[in-house]
């Protein structure tokens, strides 16, 4: 569909129309998507035809359906939603709050979309829970809650095993996480390791929230039930760079601006130093 090296399966070819000779290609708007998406299946439906296939894209009212790529939201949501964090990075995407955004494409929370996409978060967290137990990443976290988490994936990893191995298929991974579900919640700055007694977040804390945690309100450089792996360190310590970065730009920044990210900067620091001394050598 498109020469080697181009990353976008509808982007702009270089003999299309208005793309100047050596100009990088460009994706093409959501408008101009829909020609090649049926165009694609047409190709698909020709393809199927000459080999006598029977898979191809069905037939609607005898017509051939016309395909829009708004169709296929609520499939990217779904995939949104089974990466760690997804929730908030569908929120952003779509520009909706958390799960309404999945509610709105189900059409209502009775179409049990919701619980689909619930479901589906958890088999995600737990798959990701299972790589870092099996790889031992859990002993070696720090943070104020480090202790705590490590206890609890130990726990999970244990109730995981049978006869000495791991034994994990989607479905018995999903009565697992249903029935012992370890409340630790990967992140890229930080760890969450759940407990309402001790959340900052608002909404965790005031238990409005079904029992878990309010990423959106997270207050990580506070909060007790918050652990470190070494990749949410390196991504403070990333965050710092950027900071110190801007700080250094000219002209010099306004005030009350610099004043904010020096603020933060120093929080961040004085959080990473108290924070990374790992559990064995404290």
């Amino acid at each position: 569909m498109q020469p080697p090296g181009t990353d976008y399966l509808f982007a702009r070819l270089d003999h299309s129309p208005g793309v100047k000779r050596n100009a990088v290609s460009q994706v093409l708007t959501s408008g101009a998507t829909n020609a090649p998406l049926n165009t694609f299946a047409a190709w698909i439906n020709e393809y199927c035809r000459r080999h006598g296939r029977t898979d191809g894209i069905p037939m609607v009212n005898q017509q051939p359906f016309h395909l829009k790529n708004s169709q296929f939201r609520r499939t990217l949501a779904w995939f949104i939603a089974r990466r760690p964090g997804g929730v908030i990075a569908g929120a952003l995407a779509y520009r909706h709050h958390c799960i309404q955004v999945f509610e709105g494409y189900a059409g209502t929370s009775e179409s049990g979309f919701r619980a689909e996409v619930e479901s589906e978060q958890a088999l995600a967290r737990g798959e990701h829970l299972m790589a870092a137990i099996d790889a031992h990443e859990h002993t070696h976290l720090t943070g104020p809650a480090a202790d705590e988490a490590a206890r609890r994936l130990e726990t999970f990893g244990e109730r995981a095993r049978f006869q000495g191995t791991v034994v994990l298929d989607d479905n018995r991974l999903r009565r697992l996480m249903a029935k012992h579900d370890p409340a630790v919640y990967p992140g890229e700055y930080i760890t969450c390791v759940h407990d309402h007694a001790k959340a900052l977040c608002e909404r965790a804390r005031n238990r409005r929230s079904g029992g878990l945690p309010d990423h959106g309100g997270c207050k990580p450089l506070a909060c007790r039930n918050v652990a470190l792996t070494p990749e949410n360190t390196a991504a403070w310590q990333r965050e710092i760079d950027r900071i110190t970065r801007r700080l250094a730009t000219r002209p010099t920044l306004p005030p009350l601006l610099r004043h904010r990210l020096e603020t933060r900067r120093a929080e961040i620091t004085a959080f990473l130093l108290e924070n990374t001394t790992t559990r064995e050598s404290a």
